[in-house]
């Protein structure tokens, strides 16, 4: 009989950040869309809240919920306090309506509403430091890469209320850090499992490690300067982590797994299939976009600067998000899922949604007049069909609790 070490207090992260997820890509495909000549009459406003809702909303608090999880778990304790992590919570959803309301309204709030959130953000860090004083057994440098994540977590929340009028894709790309170093913790914990029992290198490792702290430096270093050769070494030196890391994990491959793949159950096979694609994929796109960071610094315009953030946003955090949350649901939602019910469908979506994206930039950045350039900002539209496919994808995996021993774990400190 298997058992599931329930954690209730990362449920509403994840539901809340579901729900944010479809409206911030809804208002985005109405932005894809009026750029790609098709007029939309929208609120005033509107597409201000589209970073708000993605980023500070759908991002934030998945990473969160999902932190909440896997942090105690990876160590085998309980969570220090569930009062302070749903007082986390109620504070980043409050934040996020006062900042909307004062985008949509032009209203003089959305200072507050920073201040808001950095409260429940130093909540979140405060309570996974104080988890993260129990070293793990296995694998300790995953703590690195949570604890990176974390500070960067913090610093993007402290450099706006510090630094107003900062929005800029360096601002951008250091922001997407924080989900993208959590990623880098979760799967160096647990893809080398999945992949066959192999220990990652540590070469690598370090190297990745020590890459990831000099880019956060420069990319922090780079939202206060106006030299163009920060921002460059920024991008540069993070994708030399990546591939540090990559080389690392064995994404790309480097040992031989036939004999055990062989040996699988139907449906450890079809998750490990899926880990194997999705990272090979993911990492990809993540490796993209931040040389089109580069580009975007040596050349400029728009066809750089959204393919960086959207490749690393859609590309590599989205299509992560489609292997893990199934991996990472059983413990939020107590129910197991079986990835034999799954398909490729949501994946093929992504990257068609993709390639449109990348020929609408092309079209919009070049001015290019073609009276079927409109069906390129459909590219929206096929993200919200995979993620709605996915949503249901996923319910028709779930099974039955009724074999499934349950234990909930209380959290400790109320």
């Amino acid at each position: 009989m298997s058992r599931i070490n329930y954690f209730p207090t990362s449920r509403p992260f994840v539901i809340s950040a579901v729900i944010l997820s479809f409206i911030g890509v809804s208002i985005g495909t109405i932005w894809m869309l009026n750029l790609s000549g098709i007029d939309i009459p929208i609120p005033s406003g509107l597409f201000q809240i589209h970073k708000t809702i993605q980023l500070e909303g759908f991002l934030t608090l998945l990473i969160m919920g999902v932190s909440y999880m896997i942090i105690p778990r990876f160590r085998n304790v309980l969570n220090p306090s569930a009062r302070l992590t749903t007082c986390s919570f109620l504070l980043v959803i409050a934040s996020l309506a006062i900042e909307s309301f004062g985008k949509l309204s032009y209203a003089a709030v959305v200072e507050y509403a920073m201040m808001v959130r950095l409260a429940g953000v130093l909540i979140f860090a405060g309570l996974n430091f104080y988890t993260m004083r129990t070293t793990p057994k296995l694998l300790k440098e995953t703590d690195y890469f949570i604890a990176i994540s974390i500070s960067v977590l913090v610093a993007v929340h402290i450099i706006p209320l510090a630094t107003p009028n900062v929005n800029s894709l360096n601002m951008a790309q250091l922001w997407l850090l924080f989900p993208i170093m959590t990623i880098f913790g979760v799967k160096y914990k647990t893809l080398p499992s999945f992949l066959g029992f192999m220990r990652p290198k540590l070469r690598f490792t370090v190297l990745c490690l020590a890459s990831s702290i000099l880019s956060c430096a420069l990319g922090i270093a780079s939202v206060y300067s106006e030299s163009q050769t920060i921002p460059i070494l920024f991008n540069a030196t993070f994708v030399s982590g990546v591939l540090s890391f990559v080389m690392s994990v064995y994404i790309y491959g480097g040992f031989d797994n036939s004999e055990s793949e062989s040996l699988m159950p139907q449906e450890k096979k079809a998750r490990y299939k899926t880990i194997k694609i999705h990272s090979k994929i993911g990492f990809a796109f993540l490796i993209a976009g931040f040389l089109f960071g580069i580009l975007f610094y040596v050349y400029g315009g728009f066809l750089f600067y959204d393919l960086a953030i959207h490749y690393v946003a859609i590309g590599f955090i989205g299509i992560t998000i489609m292997l893990f949350l199934p991996l990472m649901l059983p413990p939020i939602t107590g129910r197991t899922i079986n990835f034999l019910k799954f398909n490729k469908l949501p994946l093929i979506l992504v990257l068609s949604a993709l390639a449109l994206r990348t020929v609408g930039d092309v079209i919009v950045d070049k001015s290019i007049q073609n009276p079927f350039s409109s069906v390129f900002g459909i590219s929206g539209l096929i993200v919200l069909s995979a993620m709605i496919y996915f949503v249901i994808m996923i319910h028709r995996a779930m099974e039955s609790p009724v074999n499934v021993e349950f234990k909930k774990r209380p959290d400790a400190k109320q």
